[in-house]
């Protein structure tokens, strides 16, 4: 059985999503940090993922981090799940640029804007790099905008785990001030209510604290 490491909130909600999509057997445990940020339990998880970051996932011998890593093995794991597309094709290469665009740029800038501190050593700096980082993040919303247009998804009717990655982060966006946030872009919010109106990935947002809608 798969068991997935989680903050509540964090980016395991992709692949715990992807998981519940799947109708996978799997168990959830929650880490635990002190108030230094420190994990503390379970007690070996920093030798499990040396990053001491989550999610972690194991399954067997296996020991897999990195949630977009996660969310694909996910896919693979279960295929009649259908969250990928069929490998080789056009829109399987498309729901990878995606996912890479919302792990490597989009959720990289949501850090700069979460943990500024991590980004500079400069103490007097640190209102321009969550600045820059909503710069980038609006950037990447226009993009995905325009690639969603009707959807309801990235590739269309199709619900892929980068789809599952894109609600989470505009769950994630609820913290940015008015005019940043993703949910307040029609497509956006439309494309995430269209995820959470999906009955496994719904239950996961909302167990994971994240609205059960936002206004279209």
């Amino acid at each position: 059985m798969i068991t997935l490491y989680t903050i509540p909130g964090s980016s395991a909600t992709a692949p715990r999503i992807a998981l519940d999509e799947a109708g996978a057997d799997y168990e959830l445990v929650q880490l635990e940090r002190d108030d230094a940020g420190n994990n503390i339990a379970p007690a070996d998880y920093d030798a499990l993922n040396p990053m001491g970051k989550v999610p972690a996932l194991v399954d067997g011998e296996l020991v897999l981090t990195e949630a977009a890593a996660c969310c694909l093995y996910i896919a693979e794991k279960y295929p009649d799940a259908h969250l990928m597309p069929p490998a080789g094709g056009d829109d399987w290469a498309q729901t990878l640029r995606w996912l890479m665009l919302l792990t490597n740029t989009a959720q990289a800038s949501f850090l700069r804007w979460y943990y500024p501190d991590q980004y500079t050593t400069d103490a007097n700096g640190l209102e321009a790099v969550r600045e820059s980082s909503v710069a980038e993040l609006a950037r990447v919303a226009d993009v995905l905008a325009a690639q969603i247009a009707d959807g309801p998804f990235l590739i269309g009717a199709q619900f892929t785990v980068a789809d599952a990655f894109l609600a989470m982060l505009t769950g994630w966006s609820g913290d940015l001030g008015a005019d940043s946030r993703w949910s307040d872009n029609p497509i956006l919010s439309a494309h995430y209510n269209a995820a959470a109106r999906r009955p496994a990935a719904g239950a996961a947002l909302e167990a994971e604290g994240f609205p059960a809608a936002f206004a279209d």
